[in-house]
């Protein structure tokens, strides 16, 4: 890594930081705007499709920035100005943040932006530039309760619309962002009913697991990797979706909340065996599986964590 890239990674890595512990709006304003630019650089520094890697990167640009006007132009509304503007505030709030984690009714862009990134800026984009939304999201729903019916729509919503979205791919990254967009509703419906931190870890986790494996040429155990993202038992992102369901269980909402959620998983799981039928059938047994150390304690770690949950 050079040393230009190093500075931007860093940057990226420090803008949450600073929208978190920073008790003014503004500042929490600029720490994502922080990470949002530190990222810039680093979605065109990774590939070997530069023309495909900078048209990705002018689409984000530009979703993001209108994302950022509107989360600039709600947070004011909503902690800095005295208005009464009865829920406006809250509305443009949570709207921009929908645009930035890019879910429903605003993922349109995810699935065209993900298809012409390299591995490693595909990672960052799908789980560490979510983190500071996520925050915010969370302390949207604390102070305005009535949001949370909406957001649990809107995340069952995307749920399905990932679902379908990825029913429709033939290449893998497009896929992995429908399956963003799926597991982002997830972490939505976790703001509301709790364990949305555990959920989007585990994510991350398997995420980047998928990712090392398809860096180094594994066929089977990225295989093992794309079907571990479908969360089923014995996998270990069953206990991130199991963890929501069972806080979802004591809560006051009603539970049809939770059929669009389950329904879109359901469907997932055909692209996800799809995808895994395929790796599968790419792998040479010829020669007998050959398993280094990373590849054995990610699938030990992936099945062990899931038989745990399950006992």
């Amino acid at each position: 890594m050079s040393s230009g890239n190093f500075l931007f990674c860093l940057l990226m890595m420090l803008g949450p930081f600073v929208a978190v512990s920073s008790s003014n709006w503004l500042i929490c304003w600029v720490g994502v705007e922080l990470s949002f630019l530190g990222l810039m650089p680093l979605l065109v520094s990774e590939t070997s499709f530069l023309s495909l890697s900078k048209e990705s990167a002018m689409k984000y640009f530009c979703v993001q920035a209108m994302g950022s006007g509107l989360l600039l132009c709600g947070g004011v509304l909503l902690y800095m100005l005295p208005l009464e503007l009865g829920i406006l505030p809250e509305c443009i709030f949570a709207f921009s943040l929908v645009v930035k984690l890019g879910v429903f009714p605003m993922h349109f862009w995810v699935p065209s932006v993900v298809s012409g990134l390299g591995w490693l800026p595909m990672f960052l984009m799908l789980t560490w530039q979510k983190v500071a939304p996520f925050l915010f999201m969370v302390n949207l729903v604390e102070s305005s309760p009535w949001l949370g019916e909406p957001l649990l729509v809107i995340g069952g919503v995307s749920a399905i619309v990932g679902a379908i979205i990825g029913l429709n791919q033939t290449k893998l990254s497009p896929m992995l962002g429908a399956s963003s967009i799926t597991h982002s509703g997830w972490v939505l419906i976790g703001s509301v009913y709790g364990s949305l931190w555990v959920y989007f870890l585990i994510y991350c986790f398997s995420f980047g697991v998928l990712v090392c494996f398809m860096v180094s040429e594994e066929s089977l155990f990225s295989g093992l990797g794309v079907l571990s993202l479908s969360g089923l038992p014995p996998f270990v992102l069953f206990l991130g979706k199991w963890s929501v369901l069972k806080c979802a269980l004591g809560m006051s909402y009603s539970y049809w909340f939770l059929v669009l959620p389950l329904l879109g998983s359901i469907m997932s799981l055909f692209f996800y065996l799809k995808f895994f039928y395929s790796f599968y059938l790419e792998e040479d047994f010829s020669g007998g599986i050959k398993a280094g150390v990373f590849g054995g304690l990610s699938i030990l770690t992936f099945l062990g964590v899931g038989y745990i949950a399950l006992f």
